[in-house]
């Protein structure tokens, strides 16, 4: 059965919770408002921006780190990505403790959030033009000022500055959930849980591939979430079980800078076992959504989901008194 209403239910009780949300609002306009208002880092401060799964409403409970883009003026031709990094901790250190250097981001655990920042500048800020604009926070957040403008951030593991693009990947996430009635961000977020529930080891395909996989194979003529993750899955299985049988792992391009495989992290081994989970769901979801009892409905879609997936009500059997019930008549009355 689709049970629209359990769906509805089950959807909220993995969305994170508006006291987390609240919490991450905090913390990244703290941050924001620190290194735009920093003595020494303002001076090369353009301006910063949310990306990730916060932005782009696809994250899970108990809820994700907020991504934070900081936009500097640094020229990539002249400073090295090390000195880039070297400035913006530099600031970090004055507010946070435990500034947790990564590839190409720094980690900061607060006790309430967690935060990611990352440097990036553009070699399109020598425009006048583009540099009043990216000035203004309206114009960060709005993807059409970036359309054609990818960022340069830094990567400790090459020593270099790599293009990334992540106002496209808001653009794709929107369009695709837009192609699909608005039912495309919801089945990620089933697809994400999903994924947390059917197995911990290994750890990958995660977060950001998974969404990538659900643009590829969404049924963007679904309006229904139980018949929408059934497609999902089924199509996985058709489009990318070959690449598991040969030990492969599929290139899915990066929707802002194409030559970069967002799966170039997935060994083949993880992604065979992937498939085999997919497939594994996919059996059980169809039979969830063919099952025409309530009940036993429910209790499929519950292996799918696990248990915030609801469970069907019990029926109550209907009872009777134990002996004959006289009326109780007023007295006078006949």
């Amino acid at each position: 059965m689709r049970l629209p209403s359990y769906f509805k239910d089950f959807l909220k009780e993995i969305e994170p919770s508006p006291s987390y949300k609240k919490d991450q609002q905090t913390g990244h306009k703290t941050l924001r408002k620190r290194l735009a208002n920093d003595e020494d880092f303002k001076e090369i401060h353009v301006n910063t921006f949310l990306q990730g799964s916060y932005k782009r409403d696809t994250a899970i409970n108990p809820g994700k780190d907020v991504d934070i883009v900081v936009v500097t003026s640094l020229d990539p031709d002249e400073v090295t990505p090390a000195d880039a990094n070297k400035r913006l901790k530099k600031c970090l250190d004055k507010y946070y403790d435990n500034v947790v250097p990564q590839n190409r981001s720094f980690g900061i655990e607060l006790s309430y959030v967690s935060l990611d920042v990352v440097l990036a500048t553009s070699r399109h800020l020598n425009d006048e033009r583009l540099m009043a604009s990216f000035r203004m926070a309206a114009a960060l957040e709005d993807a059409t000022e970036w359309k054609e403008h990818p960022l340069l951030i830094p990567d400790r593991n090459l020593g270099e500055w790599v293009k990334t693009h992540p106002k496209k990947q808001m653009t794709w996430t929107t369009d695709k959930n837009k192609a699909c009635g608005g039912y495309f961000v919801p089945l990620v977020k089933m697809f994400k849980w999903w994924r947390q529930e059917a197995y911990k080891l290994p750890k990958r395909p995660k977060g950001y591939v998974l969404e990538r996989l659900a643009g590829e194979c969404v049924d963007t003529t679904k309006r229904d979430h139980a018949e929408g993750f059934v497609a999902l899955l089924e199509n996985i299985v058709s489009e990318y079980e070959i690449y598991a049988l040969a030990d492969l792992v599929p290139y899915l391009p990066d929707p802002g800078v194409p030559e970069h495989n967002v799966a170039h992290r997935l060994e083949a081994s993880n992604f065979k076992t992937f498939i085999d989970k997919v497939k594994d769901a996919a059996s059980v979801a169809r039979q969830a959504l063919e099952e025409e009892d309530k009940k036993k409905s429910a209790a499929l879609w519950r292996k799918v989901f696990g248990d915030k997936f609801p469970k069907a009500p019990e029926k109550k059997n209907a009872s009777f008194p134990p002996a004959p019930v006289r009326p109780n008549k007023p007295a006078g009355f006949a």
